[in-house]
């Protein structure tokens, strides 16, 4: 079953992104109050997503962006890069040996990568620094006195060397740059980063867990009538598709279904996770005209409302 994510550290991106926020709150003079009464979201909520404690839907975001008319477009790649971060922290870090690991190299977000959630998959794993170089050491037999002067004729011929050589890169590289506007450039690879499942096999399994949750496509993003947030992501490399809800109460249930594929359901247990992403364990996705449902009840025993979602982009 799907769940609601939960972490243990804040990820940089997050605090960076808590920071924005707090920085938009003082400079509107805005109250928690205000907030709650202009938003869909509680204080206590507010409270969270402003410490950093919680990861705010982008509605939220959206929504404190335009209280203190600050451009949304600005604030965007900074929530995508946190939800992405929030998402990798419960896929990876419980798994990431101890010590340091080379530094991963930073990925554009996706359009993930998208209200980043709870239990999230919605990323390129994080890694620690490298450690610092040694200093470097005085060489064998060299001597540690002042160096004698060199002649002037000596100097002036490693000087007019150097420029030659300056000269010769220069022009070097600008063929290189040159030539490089007439190729195409060739995609982003990620080596060394291998999905848990594909197909059939990701049926009913954690997106988060498998790593499937890096860098999904989205399909479907709406608001639900009661203001619950709603997704259904997807990514290529395991051919498998998920939901997830936010903003929701407690007791709502969220599904999603594929033609000849297992339904996967999740229900909101408690009130902690009501401001979390919630999502569903994955469907498999056979191919491009699949098409899928996913459908929310708001509420135990209220009426379940249904979307269409639109297949994958083969």
């Amino acid at each position: 079953m799907g769940g609601a994510a939960g972490m243990s550290t804040t990820p940089p991106e997050c605090l960076r992104l808590a920071t924005e926020l707090r920085t938009l709150r003082e400079r509107a003079k805005l109250s928690l109050a205000r907030l709650a009464a202009e938003s869909a979201y509680s204080k206590s909520s507010w409270h969270r997503y402003l410490n950093g404690s919680a990861l705010p839907p982008w509605h939220a975001v959206a929504t404190l962006c335009r209280l203190a008319d600050e451009p949304e477009s600005r604030l965007r790649a900074t929530w995508e890069l946190a939800e992405s971060a929030w998402s990798r922290r419960a896929a990876v870090a419980p798994h990431s040996p101890k010590g340091p690991h080379p530094q991963a190299a930073a990925s554009p977000p996706v359009t993930a990568q998208q209200p980043a959630p709870a239990r999230r998959a919605d990323a390129d794993p994080t890694a620690t620094g490298q450690p610092a170089a040694p200093a470097p050491t005085l060489a064998e037999g060299a001597s540690e006195g002042p160096p004698r002067p060199r002649p002037r004729r000596h100097r002036l011929a490693v000087t007019l060397t150097a420029i030659a050589t300056a000269c010769v890169v220069l022009t070097a590289g600008a063929v290189h740059e040159w030539g490089a506007l007439d190729r195409p450039k060739a995609p982003l690879r990620t080596s060394g980063f291998h999905v848990g499942c594909t197909g059939t096999g990701c049926d009913g399994r954690d997106p988060g867990v498998t790593l499937c949750g890096v860098e999904p496509q989205t399909l479907l993003h709406t608001l639900a009538v009661g203001g619950a947030g709603l997704e259904v992501r997807y990514n290529p490399l395991c051919r498998a598709a998920w939901a997830r809800m936010w903003h929701t109460r407690v007791g709502a249930t969220l599904s999603l279904s594929s033609a000849g594929r297992p339904a996967q359901s999740v229900t909101v247990k408690d009130a902690r996770a009501t401001d979390q992403f919630v999502y569903t364990d994955m469907v498999a996705v056979s191919s491009g005209h699949t098409p899928l449902k996913v459908c929310l009840e708001a509420a135990p025993g209220s009426t379940s409302t249904c979307y269409p979602v639109s297949p994958p982009r083969p």
